[in-house]
């Protein structure tokens, strides 16, 4: 009778550590960005290593804006290796696998006319229904394009018509994405040299990188870091950041948050 009396309590207990660890994985963005709102004080430490000198996305997450929405990266040289820059018969992307917190990371590809979308698929294309970390709807005028986010792709839709997929899509600004104000430079500037050159021969191939750069355990990234580089020729050549940020909002990064600046 004790055995069994004592294999029960087993059970319940089993059954509740079950439940408890339930409840912590399905809420683990919100429980980890408690903790980090509580130590706000104190400097938060990479947690996925620590060493003395930080890589670059390290480094460039902690750049601060200061007015200029893209800055050269390495004297806007690309650093992709002989490897890297390898021709191949056919185009292809690769998208990275979201991290623990549910993020988008780096996105490779090789891009080329062949695998663009049609145009008549280009206009047509659905809607975008995945919500990204740390996205809200979030108005800044009267307009329907005044938003303050978008959701951003990393490997642009006219380059391989890929949408709807979570690991391609970041919560940008609108001023991240498609800055619209006169000289202004912008993700789709980029995209629009990569685009333009593609379509001139179907022997043209670009090898491109697009990496959000994440701050800590922040859902919404800092900025995007770009770099491409055509094949066989310097016709499309760049290594640039550009800031996640819009003129007259203060964004709150851990979590996507925003308010208008007084």
């Amino acid at each position: 009778m004790k055995n069994y009396k004592r294999g029960r309590l087993a059970r319940k207990i089993l059954i509740i550590v079950a439940i408890l660890i339930g409840i912590v994985y399905f809420n683990r963005v919100t429980i980890i960005q408690k903790i980090v709102s509580l130590g706000t004080q104190s400097p938060i430490v990479n947690i996925d290593k620590q060493t003395n000198q930080k890589n670059e996305n390290e480094q460039l997450s902690d750049l601060n804006f200061s007015g200029q929405s893209v800055v050269p990266v390495n004297d806007n040289q690309p650093t992709f290796s002989t490897d890297d820059l390898k021709p191949s018969n056919s185009g292809w992307q690769k998208l990275s696998n979201l991290d623990w917190l549910g993020r988008p990371q780096v996105a490779n590809a090789l891009l080329n006319k062949k695998l663009m979308p049609p145009a008549q698929k280009y206009k047509a294309r659905e809607r975008l229904t995945v919500k990204t970390p740390g996205y809200h709807a979030i108005k800044t005028g009267t307009n329907q394009t005044d938003w303050l986010y978008n959701r951003s792709h990393l490997i642009g839709y006219q380059f391989t018509g890929l949408n709807n997929e979570s690991k391609n899509l970041i919560t940008g600004t609108r001023q991240l994405n498609a800055d619209s104000r006169k000289d202004a430079q912008s993700m789709v500037t980029f995209e629009t040299e990569v685009a333009d050159y593609l379509k001139l021969s179907e022997n043209n191939y670009v090898r491109y990188q697009v990496t959000p750069i994440h701050k800590n355990v922040e859902l919404v990234p800092r900025g995007v870091h770009m770099m491409a580089q055509s094949l066989g020729n310097d016709d499309v050549k760049f290594n640039v950041y550009i800031f996640n940020v819009q003129d007259g909002w203060k964004i709150n990064y851990l979590n996507g948050n925003a308010e208008t600046l007084q």
